[in-house]
């Protein structure tokens, strides 16, 4: 049976965000971009524009791994959202290798002309910020 989300809600954004990553769906995933969005790597480095954001998310899809997020902050201010969460990412590389992640995420959301919640920045791994 299809899931349904609703997208004008921003948790549902980070749900229907995740089942793509967990299904595989890169289209829907890379949908859940502006346009002009920013997807920040583990190194700290910007990833900007849908094209190249694709590239990660490609990776990521080929794990179809199940992210859980726990003790989640949302905060709404007119047309954006920050979503902070703690998540935890399990899945299998190509080759059968068993992929285990923890880590925070912070990321920066906005509402489109259709009442959709878009990432503008995605830092999953916006915890090692702090970490030597």
């Amino acid at each position: 049976m299809p899931e349904n989300f609703d997208r004008t809600n921003p948790a549902e954004a980070v749900k229907y965000f995740r089942h793509c990553i967990l299904t595989g769906d890169l289209n829907g995933a890379l949908s859940c971009f502006d346009k002009d969005g920013v997807y920040i790597e583990r190194d700290g480095i910007e990833i900007k524009g849908l094209d190249n954001i694709k590239r990660p998310l490609e990776h990521l899809c080929t794990w179809k791994p199940d992210i859980k997020g726990n003790k989640q902050k949302l905060t709404i201010v007119g047309d954006l959202a920050v979503w902070v969460d703690k998540w935890t990412l399990k899945g299998s590389s190509p080759d059968g290798n068993l992929i285990e992640m923890n880590g925070a995420t912070t990321c920066m959301m906005k509402k489109n002309e259709e009442g959709i919640w878009l990432w503008l920045v995605d830092n999953p791994f916006a915890g090692q910020v702090f970490e030597d």
